[in-house]
């Protein structure tokens, strides 16, 4: 991976990925106040921290125990089979098993109440509550089928890590640059958002296209490692949301006074800190996090 590409390309992938995935977004929203969101985002952040130690290392060890795999995915249930004893191995299995499916169907869950609430709904307002779960588990049926259906095309990539990367990489950007923008720009608006989400899919799929059909059209664009695509698709998304934003009628002040971030916020804010203890301060906890994985950083660098 080039340094650039890590020092630009995944800040974006993890900010979509933590930051506004419904995936992740709706375990949040689940706390019981805004403290309980906090700590428990900041405790997500604490447990990659020993990845290194319970992914990293155990596929370097694999690699070395197994060098003729033909593929670096085959590292870790060849490992499990022929390392551990029967019974520690279903418990493993269990937990896998359990881990994926519990990722699949908050994934589908979050899929399903998008379409659901943010277009059937708004598309048809009349609907009760028992039509919109209905139509919700169909929406879960026909993205499962659109799953298995585009499954089979993930063994054309080296690795199912370079896979999701990758995907993230040509998805993110434009998602990014919208709550960038939103947050920090008052003058955005939905239009300038809207166009913009728009926009960054256009270039996205020509990006695909590029890349994975026809390579000769672009070549610079076709081999550019893909952690640099994503500051390309950002760029991109943004010079088409700033001037829509700009041509099109601002937002009323009222309307994005709460959501877009100031010093007001960061002021009232330490104030409500003031008077909690130190070891619940989640900007001391932050600072904590950041500290540990720096010496982590510098130690294995």
């Amino acid at each position: 991976m080039p340094w650039l590409g890590l020092v630009i390309g995944v800040p974006l992938l993890g900010f979509y990925f933590w930051g506004t995935n419904q995936f992740m977004v709706q375990r949040v929203l689940s706390a019981k106040n805004t403290n309980h969101g906090r700590w428990g985002a900041l405790f997500a952040g604490v447990l990659k921290l020993p990845g290194l130690f319970i992914v990293v290392f155990p596929g370097i060890i694999g690699r070395m125990l197994y060098p003729n795999l033909p593929s670096p995915d085959l590292i870790y249930p060849t490992m499990l089979f022929n390392l551990l004893p029967v019974g520690i191995l279903g418990i493993v299995l269990a937990g896998l098993i359990a881990a994926i499916s519990s990722s699949i169907s908050a994934t589908l869950n979050s899929a399903s109440t998008l379409m659901t609430m943010d277009f059937v709904s708004n598309l048809k307002p009349g609907l009760t509550p028992k039509q919109l779960v209905r139509t919700g588990q169909i929406f879960t049926g026909i993205f499962v089928i659109i799953s298995a259906a585009w499954s089979p095309l993930i063994a054309d990539f080296s690795s199912l890590f370079k896979y999701l990367q990758m995907v993230l990489a040509l998805i993110s950007p434009p998602v990014v640059a919208v709550f960038l923008l939103g947050l920090f720009w008052k003058r955005s608006n939905a239009t300038g958002a809207f166009t913009g989400l728009i926009g960054g899919f256009i270039f996205t799929l020509f990006t695909v296209y590029v890349r994975f059909i026809n390579p000769a059209a672009f070549p610079w664009l076709a081999h550019i490692q893909f952690l640099l695509v994503a500051p390309v698709l950002l760029a991109v998304t943004t010079f088409i949301i700033v001037p829509i934003s700009l041509l099109t009628p601002p937002p009323p002040a009222e309307s994005v006074a709460e959501y877009t971030w100031s010093r007001k916020f960061f002021r009232e804010e330490s104030l409500m800190l003031k008077g909690m203890s130190w070891y619940k301060n989640y900007r001391y906890q932050a600072i904590a996090a950041l500290v540990a994985t720096l010496i982590l950083v510098y130690c294995f660098r």
